[in-house]
């Protein structure tokens, strides 16, 4: 079995294990850390402090 089923299988069982409400808020962490990704990576001329600040102030969603 490959790294990549097998972290298949592993996210399947963890959402099995989980309520809707904590399936719910894992993917808008998920969202909120895309989007933060996607301002990042659009904006190079950020200074690395700029950065950190920015996922900090989302709550590290994107760390």
């Amino acid at each position: 079995m490959s790294t990549k089923e097998r972290a298949a299988l592993a996210g399947r069982a963890r959402q099995a294990s989980m309520t809707p409400a904590q399936r719910s808020e894992m993917a808008s962490k998920g969202h909120l850390a895309a989007a933060v990704k996607a301002v990042v990576d659009r904006a190079p001329e950020l200074s690395p402090e700029q950065v950190s600040t920015l996922r900090r102030v989302f709550g590290g969603a994107s760390a």
